[in-house]
């Protein structure tokens, strides 16, 4: 197993990545890059999608690659950036997007938030999908394309990779909040154009929670940032992020992705998790772990997803300084190895960067603890990235432990 950095700058906070291997051979790797603020959040007026590419399949990491894939301008904040390279090559990019104003503009009433320890506000109840596509292995891009997901509401989000069908069919997950009845779907969409146009497909699951959206859903089941893999064209598996004890909940279809079974709980504890198919057919479960050992973990079945033996879960990284970290995404790369990026913190000695009296006076303000929204006790974020073998992945079985009572975290918004 070996730990990469991938991309770290003391002018950005770098989080939420996704990487692909190009036609040509090329490893890229797309993260939402954002300026570095004292008091860090999820969200920030000038977030942009910047992608860093290695030309010998991960083993270096030149900064100077980094380039901007999409920057949707001053006041919006976009979040969950995926990389997806076609079976012809074509490469697709998908992140959500929402408004982020400097100032508290009335035409959205109560519905406009203020981001603790910042000067600027977001727009919770308005967020959409966007699509990039390039078809020079990520040089040049052509887009954005809106994702239209009205057919289930107005407000989407979207974080996993988009499924490929043989016939040429993508499905891509999305997640949708209907304002008026106090729902949410997980929900799939469809494109016959290569990403530029969409359409409805199904609903993989619905749920209510307690309160509004953004409010009291701390403990309510839930099936967030969906995750969908194919086996063929008929059997398909899907992951959602629970709030819920449990962490973790799968379901499955074999039409197609046209209706989907029971949901079944995998009990991770884990947070904001993704599945990779392999060529072996084992179907891993990568997940962040945001309390004590603070890491990476990943979770093999090897009966695509009808079983998950805890005794096969295990620990990529357990040295993360604090819980804001995490969002992992797998993917197998042609040498049979996998290759799990993630935005991660360490306890950095010297933080060049950190103005320990401005971050506590901020603190101070708005009444927030230094150690969970600061640099105090955690360094800089950055995209860091973990090779493994699957022998590795069963000799490190069991390793992903962990303490059977859980306690609920504020949001990192």
């Amino acid at each position: 197993m070996k730990h990469v950095t991938i991309f770290r700058d003391e002018q950005f906070y770098a989080s939420h990545a996704s990487a692909t291997v190009a036609q040509n051979g090329d490893l890229l790797v797309v993260f939402r890059n954002a300026p570095y603020e004292h008091v860090f959040a999820h969200v920030h007026p000038r977030a942009r999608i910047d992608m860093v590419r290695s030309t010998d399949m991960g083993e270096t990491w030149d900064p100077a690659t980094r380039t901007t894939v999409y920057d949707p301008g001053d006041g919006f904040n976009l979040n969950d950036p995926s990389i997806t390279t076609l079976r012809d090559g074509t490469i697709l990019v998908t992140a959500f997007i929402g408004h982020a104003p400097w100032a508290k503009e009335e035409k959205w009433g109560d519905g406009i938030k203020g981001v603790r320890g910042t000067n600027y506000y977001y727009v919770p109840s308005e967020r959409w999908v966007v699509l990039l596509r390039s078809f020079d292995n990520g040089h040049t891009w052509e887009g954005p394309f809106t994702v239209d997901a009205s057919a289930y509401a107005d407000n989407a989000a979207v974080f996993a990779s988009i499924v490929e069908f043989s016939d040429g069919r993508l499905l891509m997950p999305v997640s949708c909040w209907v304002e008026e009845i106090k729902t949410q779907h997980a929900a799939l969409v469809c494109s016959t154009d290569k990403g530029k146009t969409w359409e409805p497909y199904s609903i993989i699951t619905s749920w209510s929670p307690e309160g509004s959206w953004m409010g009291e859903q701390a403990n309510v089941m839930s099936f967030g940032l969906p995750s969908v893999i194919a086996y063929d064209d008929d059997h398909l598996l899907a992951a959602g992020w629970s709030n819920f004890e449990v962490g973790t909940l799968i379901t499955a279809s074999e039409d197609g992705g046209k209706t989907w079974g029971p949901l079944q709980p995998v009990v991770s504890k884990g947070e904001c998790m993704h599945l990779c198919a392999t060529s072996s057919g084992a179907t891993i479960l990568s997940y962040g772990y945001r309390r004590p050992p603070y890491g990476i973990r990943a979770w093999p079945s090897y009966d695509r997803g009808k079983t998950w033996n805890p005794g096969y879960a295990f620990t990529l990284r357990d040295d993360g300084a604090m819980r804001d970290l995490g969002y992992p995404r797998s993917i197998q790369l042609p040498d049979g190895r996998i290759f799990c990026v993630y935005y991660f913190n360490v306890h950095d000695e010297d933080k060049s960067y950190y103005d320990e009296e401005a971050t506590l006076r901020i603190c101070k303000e708005w009444n927030l603890d230094p150690p969970l929204y600061t640099y105090q006790v955690a360094g800089l974020r950055f995209i860091g990235g973990t090779f493994f073998t699957e022998e590795e992945m069963k000799e490190l079985a069991g390793t992903a432990t962990f303490d059977e009572k859980i306690e609920t975290q504020p949001t990192l918004l």
